[in-house]
């Protein structure tokens, strides 16, 4: 259970005066040539001091792309997203992870999506915002397991990321981690916490309280070319972004 959170913990038209978050989401044409997000560890939950995402805009066929890729030990992938990006908010397409098997090996899992609206770009609108998915965890393949998270729009704040003050919104965060076996029984546990997303950056601050396991929580520490990333360059120091 703890493997599944460690990788999860992290997986219309506007109308006069309700709030339009398109410029919240990630600057996916600013994005084509790939960024690297890298996040400071702010919770309990694993020892690693920074967490890393890897996002691809793919502007194709006139529609809008964003491929989200986080790494673990460096440059091992351990989920993998693909979201569209439509009128009225951003849709879950694909999810895959890589979670080990009973022997610790990562094994490829495409996971069902059962729930697609994962970003509203107008929160007033009265559809949920979140996603589910269900998969078979290769270390239980007797057993599935489901994933739901709900995203619900707080409002507007101010806050400082890589040393600039940013306009910025934030959501607050409710969802379930559901193990079925057949041998073993069923458990649900939840998790609440929030998300705070900056204009023309995405999501620059997170925290998710998992309760007995503890708190998986992140801050935007800065954003590097995957060139960077390997080591190809020096990255830039704490509070300046390497990509400008």
């Amino acid at each position: 259970m703890k493997q599944l959170l460690i990788i999860l913990a992290f997986l219309v038209s506007a109308c006069s005066g309700e709030a339009d978050l398109r410029d919240y989401y990630y600057p996916i044409r600013d994005l084509t040539d790939g960024l690297i997000y890298e996040y400071e560890n702010t919770g309990n939950f694993e020892p690693a001091p920074y967490e890393y995402w890897y996002y691809l805009g793919i502007d194709q066929d006139s529609a809008l792309y964003l491929s989200s890729t986080r790494y673990a030990e460096a440059t091992t992938p351990v989920q993998v997203t693909t979201d569209r990006v439509r009128n009225d908010g951003v849709y879950l397409q694909k999810l895959t992870l890589y979670p080990p098997d009973t022997g610790g090996v990562r094994q490829q899992v495409d996971a069902t999506i059962l729930y697609d609206r994962v970003f509203p770009f107008y929160p007033d609108d009265e559809r949920a915002s979140g996603y589910r998915v269900r998969f078979v965890p290769p270390s239980n393949p007797d057993a599935e397991s489901y994933v739901s998270l709900n995203r619900y729009y707080r409002g507007d704040t101010i806050l400082e990321v890589m040393g600039d003050e940013v306009d910025a919104v934030v959501f607050d965060l409710k969802g379930e981690v559901s193990l079925r076996d057949q041998r073993e029984g069923d458990i649900s546990p939840t998790y609440t916490g929030y998300e705070i997303y900056a204009k023309n950056l995405g999501l620059v601050e997170y925290v998710r309280d998992l309760g007995a396991g503890g708190v998986a929580g992140g801050r935007l520490r800065r954003r590097l070319t995957m060139e960077e990333f390997l080591g190809g360059e020096p990255a830039a120091p704490p509070g300046q972004d390497a990509a400008n």
